[in-house]
Order: structure tokens, then sequence, then C-alpha cells
């Protein structure tokens, strides 16, 4: 059974993510959603419709890869998102790549990693024509392909953020996005395995997982990445915990009558 999913897993990291060019590519569409479930949302749904749009934009985090090879994704052209100490920025990719031990692989794997600790290269990107600023500790969040931001600061939500902030259904983020005010809520039935997990955000639903095997859902980010003035969001949502998958939500990707709408996505596995 493990070996069927690694299969299948291999084959959807090709098909979404074997780009060997260094031009944006769209990436595959999400799996499309056959049961229905109880949750209240608005009449117009992002999630039933999301698959109407293509994605535009490629993501990774820094971690190891089992399926999905950065090195003939990321390049000198991306940016990242990534945090010093209470504030985000966006600013040119600055990254490295090893080879480690992976003993439940094929005896080895990539790892992409961020540069951190004030490192010479390590350096706030500005727009305005001035030096850039040397990092405290850089903390990656995200590697994009490409932002239609500025780089520099970006603007973020006013809600504490944590490897610890997950969305366990029952679960309800109240905060303030530019002047305007945000309920992020998570629904599901079940305990240890959830069925029908949605996410929804001012009762609009835009995120919705049929099965999930723990609520270890958590946000990476709350702001504006698009530039736009108006929310987006990164999260981590994956469907067990031996997996990784990481989405982004933009605003400018929303369907119309939306507020954010499903830009990008990065599924591995590293299960024994």
């Amino acid at each position: 059974m493990r070996l069927k999913f690694a299969f299948l897993l291999l084959t959807f990291c090709v098909l979404m993510l074997s780009c060997t060019d260094k031009k944006p590519v769209s990436q595959a569409q999400g799996t499309s959603i056959e049961q229905k479930e109880s949750t209240p949302v608005k009449r117009v749904d992002s999630v039933e419709i999301a698959k109407q749009k293509p994605l535009t934009y490629k993501i990774l985090v820094p971690t190891a890869y089992r399926y999905c090879n950065p090195d003939t994704l990321i390049n000198k052209n991306w940016v990242e998102l990534y945090k010093d100490g209470k504030d985000y920025y966006v600013g040119k990719a600055r990254y490295s790549i090893k080879i480690i031990s992976d003993e439940c692989g094929d005896g080895s794997a990539p790892k992409l990693l961020g540069k951190r600790n004030g490192s010479p290269d390590s350096r706030h990107e500005v727009s305005d024509g001035s030096a850039p600023k040397l990092l405290g500790k850089r903390n990656t969040i995200l590697f994009v392909n490409q932002l239609p931001i500025r780089l520099g600061k970006v603007q973020a939500a006013n809600i504490e953020i944590s490897d610890t902030s997950y969305l366990v259904p029952g679960t309800t983020y109240s905060f303030t996005f530019l002047g305007k005010r945000y309920k992020l809520e998570a629904k599901a039935q079940g305990e240890d395995v959830f069925i029908n997990y949605a996410l929804l955000l001012n009762g609009e639903r835009f995120f919705r997982e049929v099965e999930a095997g723990g609520a270890c859902f958590n946000f990476l980010f709350a702001g504006d990445l698009d530039g736009d003035s108006k929310l987006d969001l990164v999260l981590s949502a994956p469907t067990d915990y031996e997996n990784l998958r990481i989405f982004m939500f933009l605003s400018s990707c929303a369907p119309p009558g939306l507020q954010i709408g499903k830009a990008a996505e990065i599924v591995d596995d590293f299960s024994c």
C-alpha cells in the first residue's frame, strides 16, 4: 500500500513540478472533490470552482525532499518570504542545496536550505536605491518563483504565528489586517481521522479536505504577498504526519466574488 502511495505521489510531483526551464509554468490542478458535507458556506465556493483556474506560481520550503527535486526548480530569479524578529520580508532567494542520507528512501535526498543568522549574503532587500541592511536572524518561510510585490518589508496581519498555531477543528482565529476584521474557522467531523475538514474565512470556505489523518494544519503567514493590500495566506496542510503539503492562497488569484484563491502548492512525502 505504501509503495502504491509513493508511486502515485512521485507521478504527481513529476506532473506538477518537474520542469527544468527557468520560466514560470502552471502547476497541476487540485484534486476534484466528490463528497459533499454540511458545513455552511457562501453560495459561491472557492473550493468548488478553484479547479477552473490554473495555478501560475511554484513554491518550495526549506526542507528535505524525496520525490521532488528542488535543484531542477529553484534558481536565482526566485524570491523568498522570510521573517526577521517580528517582521516579514520578501527578498531575493538565497539558498543552498545539499545531499543528506535518507534511510527510508533511496539512501540520499536533496535538502533545500535558506541563509540564516546574519551571513554576509543575508540582507534585507530594498527598492529605493539605498544599501541593503544586514539581517539578524533570517528565518525562511517560503520560496516562490515569482511575486508581483516589491522587495522589502511586507504587511502582515496582527496575529501571532508559531509552530504550534494549529488549526484544530473547532478553532477560531480572529484578527485584523489593514483595518479589516477577519475570522478564520476550522471545522470537521470525527476525532482521530477528520472527515470533510474545512477552513472558512469570514464564512467563506476556501479549503476542504475530504479526509485528513490529524490536525497538524497550521499558519505559516497571513498578510499581503501580491501587493494589493488584501489578505493572503500560507498554510501547512499535510494529510498525514509523514507528508509535506504547503498551500499559498492569494487575493489576486481569487475567483470572482471571493476573497482568496489557491495560487500554488507543494507536496512531498517522507514516510518509511
